[in-house]
């Protein structure tokens, strides 16, 4: 379920990639700030600002996130 889900956002993002972004508050929210701030040090995920301020909406990409995931759960259940 979790790989189709994955292969729909990536559609989504080739197909509509306005679609594709989430604010960084989403983000928090859907994968967890700590998990989200790991991924971006690691630089597993790339953050775009909608505007030029300081003070513009953080973007993540749907499909980075649900793929990073992903790959960290498939990780963990391999390397038991």
């Amino acid at each position: 379920m979790q790989m189709s889900e994955l292969g729909a956002a990536n559609y989504a993002k080739r197909i509509a990639p306005a679609k594709d972004a989430i604010s960084q508050r989403e983000a928090y929210r859907s994968f967890g700030e700590a998990r989200v701030k790991r991924w971006i040090s690691q630089d597993l995920i790339s953050s775009v600002r909608s505007g030029d301020t300081i003070r513009s909406k953080v973007l993540y990409s749907l499909a980075e996130l649900i793929s990073v995931e992903t790959s960290e759960k498939i990780a963990h259940i391999v390397n038991r």
